[in-house]
């Protein structure tokens, strides 16, 4: 039986990644171990719990931290205001997805693909498996940024990976319990439950 401390992991989980995404898009700001996590929680397909999907809370320190300020209501700014777009962008997506066999079959197969590839053929992969699975479901997600960045092609590749863990993690809320109603009325139990966690140390 899952928990609503599962969805509030879940969804600090999507606020985690869809922050990483608009942190590429906006300033080119990257480190490997935001990649790392990424990743790991692309590849958790069959976790034995929330937390196995990151690692540890620790890998969703991040997350955890935006997504209090979320729900207390903080006023947000320009940037905050985007993040909580993306954010429900990207619930909206994930239960569109959970209607598309097809495109949820596309998805499996890449990361099988991706886990018997060789690391520097993983990011190409699971681009590809973003662009042609999830860029052509709506609401489709558009990344506002410096151009610079946005015209990138390596950034834009490790930003659709990190929105693709974005969406992993939001397919996890649903597959929790978690939805939109959920969402408005327990906003303040989501907190409380991300407060009893404690401090996390972030991953950047």
């Amino acid at each position: 039986m899952h928990t609503l401390r599962d969805q509030a992991l879940s969804l600090a989980g999507v606020a985690q990644f869809a922050l990483y995404a608009h942190e590429l898009a906006s300033d080119g700001r990257d480190l490997p171990q935001r990649m790392e996590v990424a990743q790991h929680a692309i590849f958790s397909t069959d976790p034995d719990s929330v937390v196995d999907v990151y690692g540890d809370l620790s890998s969703v320190g991040d997350g955890i931290a935006y997504l209090k300020g979320q729900l207390a209501g903080h006023k947000p700014d320009q940037k905050a205001a985007l993040v909580a777009r993306y954010i429900g962008q990207i619930l909206r997506l994930s239960g569109a997805l959970l209607k598309d066999d097809a495109a949820l079959k596309r998805i499996r197969g890449a990361i099988d693909r991706a886990r018997l590839a060789e690391a520097a053929d993983v990011p190409a992969i699971l681009d590809d498996a973003y662009r042609n699975s999830i860029s052509p479901v709506k609401p489709r997600i558009m990344l506002h940024g410096h151009p610079t960045y946005l015209q990138n092609e390596a950034i834009q590749a490790r930003a659709r990976t990190q929105l693709l863990a974005a969406v992993r993690c939001a397919i996890m809320w649903r597959q929790c319990g978690g939805g939109f109603i959920t969402l408005f009325f327990r906003r303040k139990a989501l907190l409380k439950s991300l407060e009893s966690i404690g401090p996390s140390a972030p991953v950047r």
